[in-house]
């Protein structure tokens, strides 16, 4: 076995890596003048972090019971100044004839982020009854990002500035006018270029390859990128990170400010070169399946029996994957 996987494990270095393969846009070939330095500078914007979470309680054919967490932090001069943390519990409910889930939205710290309840079309939910925790964290996230943003010079997002799902845009339109400037960054990126290698693996190599230095972003990507709000850029935050990131900028003319100021908070080594604050907002937003077993356990005497046969037309591989 260890023979079989070491052989398929070992690729062959590409000496073309093709073109970024996006959607609907014209790719800008991989070139190392698309290489830019990220100047250093002192710091001193306010930076506003924002993630969330969010995990099942209990799970129907038909409806859920979740809890969706966010989180914010604000920080300046590498300090932590400001943070707020944010729990919903969410009862869902499908209603066949109008094909809508009904959502109950219990605001646990009464904060006021969001509306008590919620219909959410089927058709905007690519996973059913599964997505709906998800979409509203999603919902969240930017109405979090609307409230807070003028609280600070910039506002960094976990995850990209995807371009808005059904039912999502009005949201995040009025989230990207509520900040002065705003990055997504992802942690993970599929994207890949037109001979099937990973872009950011591509363009990160080219970058060792022809000895680029220290800290720097890649752009262009591509021309026309409609999937997404501002522009593309890789980002490398520290000269001896082995990681590099998709990020989008809006708007993009930001790019020269926004990133010197990720710098200081880049230097951590639980996770080099990737910014502190982001790693914060995670480790806060996170509900864990731990976490989620306490709650379950709670409830579990107060179900009434239809409610636990419904959890159990759903919950059985939860049950196989538990066994030792």
């Amino acid at each position: 076995m260890f023979e079989l996987l070491s052989k398929i494990a070992k690729r062959k270095i590409p000496d073309d890596y093709g073109l970024p393969s996006i959607s609907d846009a014209k790719p800008v070939p991989l070139s190392v003048n698309n290489f830019h330095r990220i100047e250093e500078n002192d710091g001193n914007a306010r930076l506003c972090f924002v993630d969330g979470g969010n995990n099942h309680i209990v799970l129907y054919p038909g409806g859920s019971i979740d809890l969706v967490r966010l989180y914010y932090s604000i920080f300046l001069k590498g300090e932590k100044i400001e943070f707020g943390r944010y729990d919903f519990v969410l009862e869902s409910r499908y209603d066949v004839d109008k094909k809508i889930y009904n959502v109950g939205i219990h605001d646990l710290k009464s904060s006021g982020l969001m509306n008590e309840t919620m219909e959410i079309e089927e058709r905007n939910l690519k996973e059913g009854v599964r997505e709906i925790a998800g979409f509203v964290r999603r919902i969240g996230e930017w109405l979090l990002i609307e409230k807070i943003g003028k609280k600070c010079d910039y506002v960094v997002r976990d995850g990209s500035l995807q371009t808005a799902e059904r039912g999502e845009w009005e949201y995040q339109e009025r989230a990207l006018k509520s900040a002065r400037g705003i990055i997504g960054i992802s942690k993970t990126c599929s994207l890949l270029t037109t001979r099937g290698y990973s872009l950011i693996a591509a363009i990160h190599h080219l970058s060792l390859k022809n000895g680029v230095k220290g800290t720097w972003y890649y752009n262009p990507v591509a021309r026309n990128i409609t999937t997404i709000r501002g522009d593309m850029f890789i980002i490398k935050l520290h000269p001896y990170s082995q990681y590099v990131f998709r990020s989008e900028i809006y708007p993009d003319s930001l790019v020269g400010d926004i990133l010197p100021q990720l710098l200081p908070l880049s230097s951590d080594p639980t996770f080099l070169g990737y910014p502190y604050g982001l790693i914060d907002a995670d480790i806060n937003a996170r509900v864990s399946d731990e976490e989620i077993k306490t709650y379950r356990t709670m409830i579990s005497d107060y179900l009434d029996e239809f409610s636990r046969l419904e959890m159990n037309a759903m919950n059985a591989h939860d049950i196989i994957s538990e066994v030792k």
